[in-house]
């Protein structure tokens, strides 16, 4: 039975499962897959002969379901809130596979953007978010949807749209669609390491009140001097919308 406070909506169509999973590298791969939940990705990953396979499972009563497929050895009953990546995998690089649990989404990106900062340990993420929240990350400049989630991931990854996965392949059925989307990392990160704290807040500066133009913000939170280095007065008359992610990367360096 499923549960409502763990975000859950099991994937119930082979089909999408394989879709999701098609062309990425699984074989000799460090998988991590959060929300292992009816095995519907799960059983796809192992049968790919990744080199280590762990999964996440916050909700303990699906044990009796992962004895019956001979693969609890592969499941750790955890919040995936509170693992720690690295250790998993002997700080080794890993990829992370997920159907995500649709409560925590935003909470477990953010994660892995500061572990990406720090380490760069991350190949790659193929992911599963309600459409609306998905399309915030991919957003672009100048659009309503262009906000910090899509500021945060694209200092890291460049991302892209795999596929949309209606609302009738999953039980119980979601009020929304989903989309999964591919998140690919930089050679080089757009922030310095351990920058991400900054990213964070300056982040959060501009994108607090969105709709009012940018004057008062900068004036409250930078210097008069750092404002002339940086030429900062040319963005007092737009919005946060109307500012380029690479700007925001490079005030990482101001603030």
């Amino acid at each position: 039975m499923y549960k409502k406070r763990y975000g859950q909506n099991f994937l119930i169509n082979n089909g999408i499962a394989k879709k999701i999973l098609l062309n990425e590298k699984i074989k000799n791969q460090n998988i991590l897959e959060i929300g292992t939940g009816n095995l519907a990705l799960t059983n796809l990953i192992i049968c790919d002969n990744p080199k280590k396979f762990i999964g996440i499972e916050v909700d303990k009563d699906l044990k009796k379901n992962y004895v019956q497929k001979k693969i609890l050895d592969k499941i750790i009953f955890e919040d995936a809130l509170k693992i720690n990546e690295r250790k998993l995998f002997q700080n080794e690089n890993f990829s992370i596979v997920s159907n995500l649990p649709f409560n925590i989404s935003s909470e477990l990106v953010i994660k892995w953007c500061e572990i990406q900062n720090s380490y760069n340990c991350i190949n790659n993420m193929i992911l599963m978010f309600q459409k609306e929240l998905g399309e915030k990350i991919i957003a672009n400049l100048n659009t309503k949807k262009y906000g910090r989630l899509s500021i945060l991931c694209r200092a890291f990854f460049s991302i892209e749209k795999k596929i949309i996965v209606t609302k009738n392949n999953f039980f119980p059925s979601p009020k929304v669609d989903t989309i999964v989307l591919k998140f690919i990392p930089h050679k080089i990160n757009k922030i310095k390491r351990n920058s991400f704290k900054k990213l964070e807040k300056i982040t959060q500066i501009f994108f607090n009140e969105r709709r009012k133009i940018n004057k008062k913000k900068i004036i409250q939170n930078f210097s008069i001097k750092q404002i002339e280095k940086f030429n900062l007065h040319k963005l007092y008359n737009l919005r946060a919308e109307n500012i380029d992610d690479e700007v925001f990367f490079k005030l990482c360096n101001v603030i």
